[in-house]
Order: structure tokens, then sequence, then C-alpha cells
């Protein structure tokens, strides 16, 4: 029998960067305002139902929030990004083995009795922790569209990923011809000489 891939740790990494994610910016209100917006990004990430979130529960995910933005802020610190996970990782992970009616045995990695929130920070800094000590502190990034804040993770094949979303990648290179068609040329691909 396979491992369900809702309990690994990849998906509490991913599940990070969406929370993260959830934060005001000039482009994007607060997406985490209500009980209801919370057990919807569950939800959304694979988290089984019947999911049921409260005040204490939105509060903490919140807090979690600001946690992990400020790891993916130290990006370019590894002393700074260890000290914040180890933080985290000691105020909120208490890992555990567990089964549940239905449900194979999986990790826990919060405190027992912990909010969702106390779940998001204490999976959410695993997750991290575990992506760097493979990776390094590269594999955290920020989406380089021009007024974008959202944050992503680097991995897999090929070149470091430079956006959050097609979107992102989309708008940016529209811009970028836009620009160089006001300059008075638009650069072309090379064409191929034929042999001979």
């Amino acid at each position: 029998m396979g491992a369900d891939v809702r309990f690994g740790s990849a998906r509490w990494a991913r599940l990070a960067v969406a929370l993260v994610n959830t934060a005001p910016y000039e482009r994007q209100e607060d997406l985490l305002i209500s009980a209801d917006r919370l057990r919807e990004l569950l939800l959304a990430h694979d988290e089984p139902g019947p999911v049921e979130v409260g005040d204490r529960d939105l509060a903490d995910a919140r807090q979690a929030r600001d946690a992990l933005a400020a790891v993916f802020s130290a990006r370019e610190n590894e002393g700074q990004v260890a000290a914040l996970l180890n933080d985290l990782l000691a105020r909120t992970a208490k890992p555990r083995l567990v089964g549940h009616a239905g449900v194979p045995l999986h990790r826990h990695v919060d405190a027992p009795g912990a909010s969702w929130g106390g779940w998001l920070a204490a999976s959410g800094a695993l997750g991290l922790a575990l992506l760097i000590a493979e990776h390094g502190t590269e594999v955290l990034g920020g989406c380089q569209a021009r007024g974008c804040a959202h944050v992503l993770l680097r991995t897999g094949p090929g070149p470091a990923r430079r956006f959050c979303d097609n979107a992102c990648a989309s708008r940016t290179r529209v811009a970028a011809y836009r620009a160089n068609r006001t300059g008075g040329t638009v650069k072309k691909a090379a064409t191929p000489r034929p042999a001979g």
C-alpha cells in the first residue's frame, strides 16, 4: 500500500506557500478574513473533511502566516532562516504517528489539541525545513513579476522557478514585449539559414 500524499511533507510545504500567499498587499486584499476562507484553503489543499474551523483557528492561522512569511523574507540569510524555523518548530511541533477511522497511519506534527493555525505553523515549518535540508535555502523564492508579493518553492528539474503562476509570467512577458516595441524595434527570433 502506497503512502497517502495528503499527509506528506511536500504537501505541507505547498500549503505553507498557499497560506503565506493569502496575505494582503497592494494588488490583493487579505484572503484569510474568515473561518470559512480558512476551511476553503485547507480543503483546497487536500485536507480530508470534514474540517471544522473557528475564530481561534483563524487567529492562529494568521500568526502562522506571519511566521512562515518571515522565513521566506529571510531566504537570503541561511542562519536567520534556520533560527526562524527552529524557533517555530520548538514552539509548535510535537511529532507523532496516529491513525483515525478510515484514514491510514500518518504523522501529526502539531501538539495534541492544537488549533488549525497551530497545525499550519508546525506542518509548514517542518515541510519547509525538510525541503531546505535537502535543497538549501535556494528552494525558497519570491515571484519576480512586478507588483507581486507571492512566495513560491523552487523545486523540480529545470531552471529555477521565477513566477508564482502563469498569469504573472504572461504579464511580465507582455510588459517586456511592449517595452521593447516602444523602443522602436521588436527583437525577432533568429531565422535558421539554409544549408549550402
